[in-house]
């Protein structure tokens, strides 16, 4: 059994608000995605879902696909073997391309005639390898190429036998439907095959972002759900083509937990309101606001108290009308000091918050290591950046 956690207690000893990762659950969550794939497929973890997990998985079978140099940094901060790291991003620098290259990263993905350029002036200029290389496909935006371009790239770097052609990339988004990646599929396929019998490109791979849907506001036991996953590992088991598969959300959501203080309380006559130290500035489910929609949430009181349940709006610390986190939440005499604690929150609220605006401070971020808890990262005071 999991160690039960003291939410008042680590408060009161790091304040609020932060977040809570807990490392045996991420860990947890790789395997059992893994024992859902099939044979020709392999994970590769999106750490701009949240980089912080990055530690605790460098030792598991798994890829990474990193997208920005700063998310480079990280993982040779953490001791993450290169040749674990897909390095990609839409924007990438000659000075990128040849740091990725000299590190020997696993694979690098060319999303541009320019980055091929790049790759194939650091073979030439810097200590030459055997260099992996995915070319990415577009899906109808900015990310990728198109198949005319895509094929002058191949046809260039055949030319120099040090850079190996891994696969193809193609992603479109995330939080899809079944039946837009049940079309993807099949599309991607024929296009590698074609693209195989005109290059002679042997042993193409397929990294694809499935982007598998992760349901915050279902009310039911989401992190157990699997179905989605199951459902696309049969499309793909008796593929010709083995796979890469690319998640960040579906592996980072159920991982974090967010926790709060409502610092007021208050009403207008029409509705309640609890006023919370977070805000949107760290809440963002699925990159939206959730409006009527209810994520999991504990309420902690620090008193007992007893009436019947009222809903209330929370709302945040940030002085503006948008700072609404949930516009009906069902509570039973909710007082200052209570804590709030949202799950499901492991993924980009972390990072993707507007954590700037008001120049708050940001959150402290905590692990959860079976019940032993460290400070990734303390609490800092952001209006030194504003100014």
């Amino acid at each position: 059994m999991p160690a039960k956690i003291d939410f008042t207690a680590l408060a009161s000893e790091y304040g609020t608000p932060f977040y809570l990762l807990n490392k045996k659950e991420a860990i947890n969550r790789v395997h059992e995605i893994q024992k859902r794939f099939p044979k020709n497929a392999k994970l590769c973890y999106a750490i701009k879902a949240n980089a912080f997990l990055t530690d605790f998985l460098k030792d598991e079978d798994i890829l990474f696909e990193v997208c920005s140099p700063g998310e480079l940094s990280i993982c040779e901060k953490v001791g993450l073997d290169p040749d674990k790291i897909v390095f990609s991003g839409v924007v990438k620098t000659l000075e990128d391309v040849k740091r990725a290259y000299n590190l020997k990263v696993n694979t690098i993905t060319l999303e541009s005639p320019a980055h091929c350029e790049y790759l194939l002036q650091a073979a030439k200029a810097e200590n030459q390898h055997d260099q992996a290389v995915i070319l990415r496909l577009t899906g109808g935006n900015q990310f990728g190429m198109s198949q005319k371009d895509l094929a002058e790239c191949i046809f260039k770097i055949k030319q120099v036998p040090s850079i190996k052609i891994r696969g193809i990339h193609f992603f479109t988004g995330t939080q899809k439907k079944f039946k837009t990646i049940s079309e993807e599929i099949p599309f991607i396929e024929d296009y590698c095959t074609r693209l195989k019998s005109e290059f002679g490109l042997e042993n193409l791979e397929i990294e694809y972002g499935a982007g598998l849907p992760y349901d915050y506001f279902s009310g039911k036991d989401e992190k157990n759900d699997f179905s989605a996953l199951e459902e696309f590992s049969k499309l793909i088991e008796n593929s010709r083509f083995n796979y890469v598969i690319e998640l960040g959300r579906y592996v980072a959501s159920p991982c974090g937990k967010y926790v709060t203080k409502i610092v007021d309380v208050k009403g207008d006559g029409k509705n309640n309101y609890c006023l919370i130290d977070g805000g949107i500035n760290h809440i963002n489910y699925f990159g939206q606001m959730m409006g009527m929609k209810v994520p999991p949430v504990a309420h902690i009181p620090q008193a007992n108290a007893f009436s019947d349940a009222q809903d209330y709006t929370i709302a945040g610390s940030l002085c503006t009308t948008a700072d609404i986190v949930l516009r009906k939440l069902s509570l039973q005499a909710p007082a200052i000091g209570d804590l709030l604690v949202f799950g499901d929150i492991g993924a980009y609220s972390i990072t993707e918050g507007i954590y700037l605006f008001l120049s708050h401070p940001l959150p402290a971020v905590l692990c959860d290591d079976d019940g032993k808890i460290s400070v990734l990262r303390k609490s800092e005071e952001t209006y030194k950046l504003n100014y």
